[in-house]
């Protein structure tokens, strides 16, 4: 379950992603009422099976049976969660499957799951991860280690600066000055597309050498560049919320 809201006394609306249907909307009649055992099955980060009822856009939730143990995310990793969800409530098509994205969540939660939840640099790598692969599957992150331009691969020694049209092409800048704004070095694109393609993490956890915090500084700022069209001016809540409670950037 991503998201639910009330509905009229007793009911809840619920935006549900499904490996068949990807997200769907559905209205859990007398959930609000049912706290022993609706309310209780109906939590984020739980695998459910559901049955959807009614030929109506908007089905009625039906019986639901758990799939599998909850994933219980502590602290900071709360957040993180929260921030998928609320990006795959915003971004997501209703109705269209995105079987890669649904693989994608569960593969998050298990990770944020075995966090501890006590540091902020523990969400970087799982959640620009997720981001790259939300973006990829929306057809929305340019080919990260080629230049249409030039035809052919990025090279790590050159600046790269990112266009709408032509995704990645060569720039040149001033001797000692670093790239900023839409220019990137070929080094970190390349290892933002280790990143996405899955060669610099295991099952273990990132590839430290592969993944330095100066990698992922730029794949944060690739991925907030890409995404900030997608979402518009509308500010993230899930973001907002996590600044109040933690304090930081």
């Amino acid at each position: 379950m991503l998201h639910s809201r009330p509905f009229r006394d007793s009911s809840l609306i619920l935006d549900l992603l499904t490996p068949e249907y990807g997200r769907i909307s559905c209205i859990a009649k007398g959930a609000r009422r049912d706290k022993q055992r609706r309310q209780r099955a109906l939590q984020p980060f739980a695998p459910l099976l559901v049955t959807l009822l009614g030929r109506r856009d908007l089905k009625t939730l039906g019986p639901v049976e758990s799939a599998g143990q909850p994933l219980w995310l502590k602290g900071r990793a709360v957040y993180g969660g929260l921030y998928a969800n609320e990006l795959l409530l915003r971004l997501l098509p209703e109705g269209e499957s995105l079987v890669a994205v649904f693989a994608a969540y569960q593969r998050l939660l298990e990770w944020l799951a075995q966090l501890s939840g006590d540091s902020s640099s523990e969400l970087e790598v799982p959640l620009r991860l997720f981001e790259l692969q939300l973006l990829h599957a929306l057809g929305s992150c340019p080919e990260l280690g080629y230049s249409s331009i030039e035809g052919a691969p990025v090279s790590p020694e050159s600046v790269y600066r990112l266009t709408q049209e032509d995704g990645f092409v060569p720039v040149v800048i001033a001797p000692g000055q670093l790239p900023r704004g839409a220019d990137f070095y070929g080094g970190h694109l390349l290892a933002i597309a280790q990143l996405l393609g899955g060669e610099a993490v295991s099952d273990d956890g990132a590839n430290p050498e592969a993944l330095s915090a100066e990698v992922m500084l730029e794949a944060k700022r690739l991925t907030r560049m890409l995404l900030g069209p997608l979402l518009g001016n509308r500010p993230m809540k899930s973001r907002e919320l996590f600044r109040q409670v933690y304090s930081v950037e």
